[in-house]
């Protein structure tokens, strides 16, 4: 592996500059972090890696997207565990000259990346760690170095970010849905004026719940009248699994359809119209 100045490289400013601007254009956390981790594996000369998210209470962390590894995405491993393990208990970046070194890792012998470097540095928010960006070298390639790590941690930073964007951004459409379907709830019920002689004031529809941050994903698109097979394609699961998560929407929120789902949560009135600025 080539090493690359953290600080004076031209291609590493124009590599930041350039993912700044697609960035700009995306909201959607997974193909935010795929297109972060792209760039940076891409610049320090490596082909693969991943991003974790970190979970201190439940003592996991979750690998959010994945490029040419096999553990796969969405899979979630202990803190005991793997590279992210390690910079959780570092409490900062950590190299390895060859992953066979890792305690616990997930990449077994019969794969070249055991006995390639792999480098690893935290994604932290408000001093808070909150997962780790991990990048493997070339088999045979140079050990990862310090200027490696500070690099690395430029993308961590764009990482982070936006990490923590899509959870704000995924509360306060929570917290929008649940306000919007409240209201409704409160209109339907004026519309009954003597509660104690209908007895079906309010039937089929339960107090609202709190939703996943996939379920705000797919009702984000549900809401925008998207099928099954387009919010799946964009979200990168199965339309089987978005019309699991669709029945489980309805059923959180009362509503009998999708387009009932829709009215009672139209994006317009919630804010949520078009790509956050």
């Amino acid at each position: 592996m080539t090493l690359v100045s953290a600080t004076h490289s031209p291609t590493h400013s124009a590599t930041v500059s350039s993912l700044a601007e697609e960035l700009a254009g995306e909201f959607r956390l997974r193909p935010l972090l795929e297109k972060i981790l792209t760039s940076a594996v891409r610049l320090l000369q490596c082909h693969s890696g991943s991003i974790c998210t970190i979970d201190g209470p439940s003592g996991t962390y979750r690998k959010e997207v994945d490029l040419d590894v096999h553990c796969q995405a969405g899979q979630v491993f202990q803190l005991s565990e793997g590279v992210t393990g390690a910079v959780n208990r570092a409490g900062g970046f950590v190299s390895f000259d060859r992953y066979a070194d890792v305690p616990r890792g997930h990449v077994g012998a019969d794969d070249e990346r055991y006995n390639s470097p792999v480098i690893g540095v935290p994604l932290t928010h408000n001093g808070e760690l909150i997962g780790a960006f991990i990048v493997f070298g070339m088999p045979g390639s140079h050990l990862f170095l310090e200027s490696d790590a500070e690099l690395l941690t430029h993308f961590a930073t764009h990482a982070a970010i936006a990490i923590v964007n899509s959870r704000l951004h995924s509360l306060e459409l929570d917290r929008a849905v649940t306000a919007a379907l409240t209201g409704h709830y409160a209109g339907a019920g004026q519309d009954q004026p003597d509660a104690g002689t209908d007895p079906n004031r309010g039937r089929g529809l339960s107090a609202p719940h709190r939703l996943t941050t996939r379920e705000n994903e797919v009702l984000q698109l549900v809401i925008r009248g998207l099928p099954d097979k387009i919010i799946a394609h964009r979200l990168g699961i199965s339309a089987k699994t978005v019309e699991k998560h669709v029945g489980t929407i309805l059923r959180k929120t009362g509503a009998r359809n999708r387009t009932m789902l829709a009215a009672r949560t139209d994006p317009e009135r919630l804010g949520y119209g078009g790509n956050p600025a």
